[in-house]
């Protein structure tokens, strides 16, 4: 008789928890520089295109797409895998690096940039990552904790993005027991800028236990958006630990 191996049983349980929902609108941009993706409802990665540079829109897709990569491959070593936060750092680094090499390629001589936030989400723990204006937001009994600093000065310019510089970017990194009823939300300045706290709540609270509930929620906070004035590129995605506890 074969029986079950206990890190798989354990692993498919633990996404058995993870609800999740993504969507974007483009504004009245004449392109869409946001950009995301996951991988395997554990790993997720929102990029917003620098718009005062060009080719925000590539930025953002090899800087999220190089990240995923990052994850898939670089935790693969022990060493990394050992330290979530060590990972995140040198996932930062290749898709820095990326980016910043790009420039090198006909055409993108004059530049390119983007903020990165990623979220990883084990059975017990979250990690996230954060550079440039891109926000990841946890809602925990009814309480918002905004879990990165954003890269913006005091006149609004950002300071920090991927593609800035060659070397030296650091992440601002948070780490999060994950418990039942968790919601986090990942989302793009097109969104945060106009929706105020109270919104965000009220939202939040209707989430609710199934994807079509947690798709209605992510869908209202981009129309939400709009309806207040945004004409940005808008990008969210909501991330919930379902409530039971076992």
């Amino acid at each position: 008789m074969r029986f079950p191996d206990p890190a798989l049983i354990k692993k498919q349980l633990a996404k058995e928890r993870i609800i999740f929902a993504a969507t974007q609108l483009q504004g009245s941009r004449e392109s869409q520089e946001d950009y995301f993706i996951n991988y395997n409802d554990e790993c997720f990665a929102v990029a917003d295109g620098v718009g005062s540079i060009p080719n925000g829109e590539v930025a953002s897709k090899l800087a999220a797409e190089t990240a995923i990569w990052g994850y898939k491959h670089i935790r693969m070593r022990p060493f990394y895998w050992a330290d979530k936060q060590l990972l995140i750092k040198r996932i930062f680094r290749s898709s820095n690096l990326a980016v910043w090499q790009k420039r090198r390629e006909s055409g993108f001589e004059a530049g390119l940039a983007t903020t990165l936030s990623i979220l990883i989400v084990s059975a017990q723990k979250i990690w996230a990552g954060s550079v440039g204006d891109t926000s990841i937001l946890l809602y925990r009994d009814g309480l918002i904790d905004e879990l990165t600093l954003r890269d913006v000065n005091e006149l609004g310019t950002m300071t920090r993005a991927v593609g800035f510089q060659r070397l030296g970017l650091v992440p601002h990194i948070a780490v999060e027991k994950l418990l039942p009823r968790d919601v986090f939300l990942l989302a793009t300045d097109g969104v945060i800028n106009c929706i105020d706290e109270e919104e965000l709540r009220a939202t939040f609270d209707v989430v609710g236990e199934t994807t079509q509930s947690i798709t209605n929620a992510v869908v209202h906070l981009l129309t939400m958006a709009q309806s207040r004035g945004s004409t940005d590129n808008m990008t969210a995605c909501l991330v919930k630990r379902l409530g039971n506890s076992e």
